[in-house]
């Protein structure tokens, strides 16, 4: 029996010198060392990041303002879309791990790091980098773009889930809602427009009406019309969104189509279409916003229908 006993013990102890040898073998392996060489923490703190610069031939500029974020142009300031730059800055955080694949800083524009490659530095409230990386071409490797990092002279392969953010354009960044604060069809009760404009066949068609909140219903001028097709037309309204923000120097020219819409609160938003210009775009100047932007056709033609095919 203590034969049995000692012969245990001593297997017990070969396993564990077995399983440490195997532990070290692991930790000592150049697999293992090239995988610790691998990780590369890009942005340090998230949370602190206040301002962002992407520059290459359509720059961006962000600035972060209260809760929200703000784009710098040449004339001042315009909304820009926070989700969209809280989605980059998780991007980028996600970073973790940066594959070398280049020490050479000749083999950059092999990489698609040379002259014209968009450079991005995000940088704390004190104007610290706390950031900076080149962004260079998509990778062969599925998921992948090849980055350099700061001054230096390697160049990398990481995760590309951040590469889309840098290449949109300028306007990709900016809160393009016609309302800062869309309203929710329940609480308008009243909607008014004047005007006219052209519909999807091109022939102008008359805009001029008043449609008021009756009961569960609608009404224009004690007609009932079709409660689904007004709550359409007034989430449609709701959801106007531009295409770019208009010069901070561009004058009102003359209003084609004014709406309103009359709150339960006692609110009223307004918004002003001027005629299409050659490109087709609608400048428009709404009510929550400082800067007159350009809506496209398509979403007017969506948002404001005549009164005819408003009825049942």
């Amino acid at each position: 029996m203590i034969d049995y006993r000692k012969r245990i013990r001593a297997a017990a102890t070969v396993d564990a010198a077995l399983a440490l040898l195997v532990a070290l073998g692991l930790t000592l392996s150049p697999g293992s060392s090239a995988s610790k060489a691998d990780r590369r923490d890009l942005l340090g703190d998230a949370s602190a990041v206040a301002s962002i610069r992407i520059s290459g031939d359509d720059p961006v500029e962000l600035v972060k303002a209260g809760e929200g974020w703000e784009a710098v142009d040449g004339e001042g300031r315009l909304p820009a879309d926070a989700a969209r730059v809280a989605a980059f800055i998780r991007a980028v955080d996600s970073i973790e791990k940066a594959e070398p694949v280049a020490k050479d800083p000749s083999s950059r524009p092999a990489l698609g790091l040379g002259d014209g490659a968009r450079e991005v530095t995000m940088l704390d409230g004190g104007g610290k980098a706390l950031c900076a990386f080149t962004l260079g071409s998509y990778a062969s490797s599925p998921g992948t773009v090849y980055i350099s990092i700061g001054a230096g002279p390697e160049s990398y392969a990481v995760a590309s889930g951040m590469a889309s953010y840098v290449l949109g354009r300028r306007s990709s960044w900016l809160d393009l809602r016609a309302w800062s604060s869309p309203p929710a069809p329940d609480a308008v009760e009243e909607l008014v427009v004047r005007g006219s404009m052209a519909g999807a066949d091109g022939a102008a068609g008359s805009l001029d009406y008043a449609i008021t909140r009756s009961g569960k219903g609608w009404t224009s001028g004690g007609e009932a019309l079709d409660a689904m097709k007004v709550d359409a037309m007034i989430r449609a309204i709701a959801a106007l969104r531009g295409d770019d923000y208009a010069g901070a120097s561009e004058p009102a020219g003359d209003a084609a189509v004014e709406l309103e819409l009359r709150l339960g609160n006692g609110r009223t938003l307004s918004l002003a279409v001027e005629a299409a210009r050659a490109d087709g775009r609608y400048p428009a100047r709404s009510s929550q916003r400082d800067r007159g932007m350009y809506l496209p056709a398509w979403s007017l033609t969506e948002a404001l229908k005549p009164l005819a095919e408003l009825r049942p």
